[in-house]
């Protein structure tokens, strides 16, 4: 039996106050008389009276106090697990980041592989144990063993690993596995802190302490001469914590600092006068071991945005509105051609990241192109310029990312030619059931049309003008290659190729190259580790190198405190059963309650009769 309210048992201090109310209450035998003239002097004999009586044994004191223990009971919340034969048990293993904990000399994981064994030690009979190791996605480590040894080795084999648990799938896979046995035994085996819908999953708990200190941040800003650089440093314990916090700028030291924090609470720090444009590594060192059970958010990486402006080349009869948009956009270098000059340039080494032509038949450029009123034809594949159209009534279509903050109000368009799109192809603007904006994906670059002549439309003259062109240039080439700024072990990285490029590849510290391409579009990435990589993107004439910091630091992972999945709060206790048994919560909760509404009823029955 268990209590998921255990701290209500203070309420048992009622059975005290019931014995005392006893004690203190004279009891005095009741006699029929027929005068009380002899009775007179009975109050100075109640005044000289003592108090304190001696405790006398009844049916109405066993009574109140059998109700007031069934209450305290009840408000404890006892559930008794009921045991239920089966023949087979499903464990859902969590290798997540916080198994790494280490307490004692061993990792929690470690202790968790101990239980797993151990459950598969006690088996009896042909029942056998099937085991599902999760972080963010389930696999099978284990399938229908009975042999302690066999499943020992599966388990030597697997490690935590950096990312977030995510029961979900593993649940729903252990089910699913669950329907081909009578009355299987799932079991969760975990340091907790995890969401756990349904209740017919027993928790064995591996997880002690709740020491850690972590960085959970490392921000990198421009200053007038250079950069700074903030840490943000967690204490996720119960207890309080100090140490030092180490900043190195590329291979060099930049000094450290001391921190020292109550439980909970959350401390910055802060470096000036750093170099420009140079990578920064945060190293954090707790004053006792015992302050940090977890090191594997202790170290975080910042990389300084990148400054390289993205090379735009115009070809165009002459067009103002564009050129002069395209020079207000942040971190772009306008070049201006006609279709002659256009020619040449696809000839020799095409160094523009994107090329926006206006009015040009073509061909397309190598690397990212915006069209601007193409003539009719299909300039590209699965795209079809048609014929124009006049009364126009341009409209946003729904969802697009080329939209975002743009309003097409008051907005107006002579005439614009029609679009037909096909596979890899999204809408932007329409006009009716016709489609003037659209946007696609192809297969070695992005391409994005504008079907609309800007001298025949007041949409230049207008604000959503500039944030359109913003949108569309940073889609067609996204800032950093599309690497967001945060990344964690697990994120799939979807990267976008610069122009040109032949090959892509993406390295760790130690070397070790990962091939994201070719073919392409690249393959997306998901880093494993922590740690500082480098994305390198091969052309003809060189390659070009982005840092990506990979940082450790998960807030549910880094929250070591053992809490019950099953969404009671508390914390858990292992829980001890016989194998090849599975044990079915009962809540208790209404049988006290509904037992101590009776005793009550008798309790009061017995005072009645006695009066």
């Amino acid at each position: 039996m268990l209590f998921y309210h255990p701290w209500m048992l203070w309420l048992a201090l009622t059975m005290p106050a019931i014995l005392a109310l006893y004690i203190l209450r004279p009891r005095r035998r009741q006699s029929v008389i027929p005068s009380t003239l002899l009775w007179r002097p009975a109050p100075a004999g109640l005044e000289a009276s003592r108090p304190w009586q001696r405790l006398r044994s009844g049916p109405l004191l066993w009574l109140q106090l059998l109700a007031a223990a069934l209450l305290v009971l009840a408000a404890a919340g006892p559930v008794w697990r009921a045991v239920i034969e089966s023949r087979s048990t499903i464990v859902l293993l969590d290798a997540s980041a916080s198994m790494r904990a280490v307490e004692q000399g061993a990792t929690r994981f470690d202790r968790a592989r101990e239980e797993v064994v151990s459950l598969t030690a006690g088996l009896r009979g042909d029942a056998t144990i099937t085991v599902i190791a999760f972080d963010r996605q389930p696999r099978v480590v284990v399938r229908d063993s009975a042999q302690p040894r066999e499943v020992s080795r599966a388990l030597e084999r697997i490690t935590p690993s950096t990312c977030a648990a995510d029961p979900g799938p593993a649940l729903s896979l252990a089910r699913s596995l669950a329907r081909q046995y009578e009355n299987p035994r799932l079991v969760l085996v975990s340091d907790g802190g995890l969401d756990l819908p349904g209740g017919d999953v027993d928790f064995i708990s591996v997880g002690g302490g709740d020491a850690n200190v972590s960085i959970a941040a490392l921000h990198l800003r421009s200053t007038g001469s250079g950069q700074a650089a903030q840490v943000t440093v967690v204490n996720h314990g119960s207890r309080p914590a100090s140490g030092t916090v180490a900043l190195m700028k590329g291979h060099y030291p930049a000094g450290s600092k001391k921190w020292r924090l109550a439980p909970g609470e959350t401390g910055h720090l802060l470096w000036t006068g750093l170099p420009r444009n140079v990578t920064v590594e945060a190293r954090l060192k707790p004053d006792r071991p015992d302050m940090d059970l977890l090191e594997l958010d202790n170290l975080a990486w910042a990389v300084p945005e990148g400054k390289t402006k993205r090379k735009i080349l115009l070809v165009t009869g002459g067009n103002v509105f564009l050129e002069r948009a395209l020079g207000l956009m942040s971190q772009a270098e306008v070049f201006v051609a006609d279709a002659a000059r256009y020619q040449l340039l696809l000839h020799g080494a095409y160094p523009y990241d994107i090329t926006v032509l206006d009015g040009v038949p073509g061909p397309l450029p190598p690397g990212a192109a915006l069209l601007v009123d193409p003539p009719a034809g299909a300039p590209a594949p699965g795209l079809t310029v048609g014929p124009a159209i006049d009364r126009v009534r341009p409209a946003p279509a729904p969802g697009s990312p080329l939209l975002a903050y743009v309003s097409l109000d008051d907005v107006n368009v002579r005439d614009a030619r029609v679009l037909t799109t096909g596979a890899g192809w999204s809408v932007d603007i329409v006009s009716g059931a016709n489609t003037l904006f659209a946007h696609g994906e192809l297969k070695d670059r992005r391409v994005a049309v504008w079907s609309v002549d800007l001298h025949r439309s007041d949409l230049p003259l207008r604000p959503a003008f500039p944030v359109l062109m913003q949108n569309t240039l940073d889609w067609l080439l996204p800032p950093a290659l599309g690497v967001p700024g945060s990344i964690r072990p697990g994120d799939e990285v979807k990267i976008v190729p610069p122009p040109l490029a032949r090959r892509m590849v993406v390295e760790d510290a130690g070397g070790a190259a990962q091939e994201l391409a070719p073919p392409f579009p690249p393959s997306p990435w998901v880093p494993a580790e922590p740690g500082l990589y480098r994305l390198i993107a091969y052309r003809d004439d060189g390659s070009t190198v982005r840092e990506i910091a990979v940082n450790g630091y998960i807030a549910g992972e880094a929250d070591l405190r053992a809490r019950d999945p099953r969404g009671s709060g508390d914390r858990a206790a292992p829980v001890e059963a016989e194998a090849g048994e599975s044990r079915r919560a009962l809540p208790l909760v209404q049988w006290l309650a509904l037992s101590a509404l009776l005793v009550v009823m008798v309790e009061w029955g017995v005072a009645s009769r006695g009066r």
